[in-house]
């Protein structure tokens, strides 16, 4: 059971991480300037990716670039690539040489130390970072490699978190317990008002899983049982629709 959690909560580190962005406020290499925290609050997610550049950094790129393009047609202008020099030494000139010369155009490039790696854990060649959600959360973090399907998974999602409005929300207080869950899981939230209420267990790609609830709840405490002893060990989002806002948290399933 010890490994087994330990293995289930470190392929879910994505997910369940704690961890947020950093943010920062500077120009990309054509002079327009970014304000990281303002394009997350926007509803965007950023894919973070580091390069020297070099040659061991054009696979795992290129890779990240095509994952990145595949929701260009579902999600238009939302998933948004930025592609840093690792240590902002490197002139725009080059950057913009090397991205055109792998087959990346559409991507933003910086060359700016203010984009630091050390803000997630140290370097990569290249290092990918997914950042998304009004929290500012980290779905995902890899140094050298990148997996496509883990990739795609984690920018679901942030999509999905980025889908939480941040003013006046109908939901606060939403919290799962225990972590991890094994054979039920408890879902609590206070709703400021009366409305018709969805809850739903989804996989990270965006599939739905379970209808915990749906239909109408009165204003206050709410606590609904999940139970989780015949779902498979892993991590999931619940996510809640209240009116026309939607909310997402994480649960992990370990048995």
């Amino acid at each position: 059971m010890k490994h087994l959690l330990s293995a289930v909560l470190a392929a879910a580190s994505v997910l369940a991480s704690a961890q947020t962005a950093t943010n920062f406020n500077c120009a990309d290499c054509h002079g327009e300037t970014h304000d990281l925290f303002t394009e997350l609050d926007a509803g965007k997610v950023i894919v973070l990716t580091w390069v020297m550049p070099c040659a061991a950094c054009t696979g795992p790129a290129l890779t990240t670039y095509n994952v990145v393009q595949s929701f260009q047609a579902s999600h238009p202008d939302q998933v948004l690539m930025y592609l840093i020099d690792d240590y902002g030494n490197t002139n725009c000139n080059s950057l913009n040489t090397w991205k055109s010369n792998i087959g990346i155009p559409n991507t933003i490039s910086f060359s700016n130390a203010v984009i630091d790696m050390d803000d997630y854990h140290g370097p990569g060649m290249p290092k990918i970072v997914v950042l998304g959600g009004g929290g500012h959360e980290v779905f995902f973090n890899t140094n050298n490699t990148v997996d496509p399907t883990a990739l795609q998974n984690a920018i679901n999602a942030a999509l999905l978190a980025a889908a939480v409005p941040e003013e006046t929300p109908l939901v606060a207080g939403l919290s799962i317990h225990p972590v991890p869950a094994a054979d039920h899981a408890r879902i609590g939230f206070t709703l400021a008002r009366s409305t018709r209420v969805e809850i739903g267990l989804y996989e990270p790609s965006g599939k739905l899983v379970q209808r915990i609830h749906e239909g109408l709840l009165a204003p206050g405490m709410h606590g609904l049982d999940l139970p989780t002893g015949g779902m498979p060990s892993g991590a999931y989002l619940v996510r809640i629709t209240a009116g026309m806002e939607h909310f997402t948290s994480h649960v992990v399933i370990a048995h």
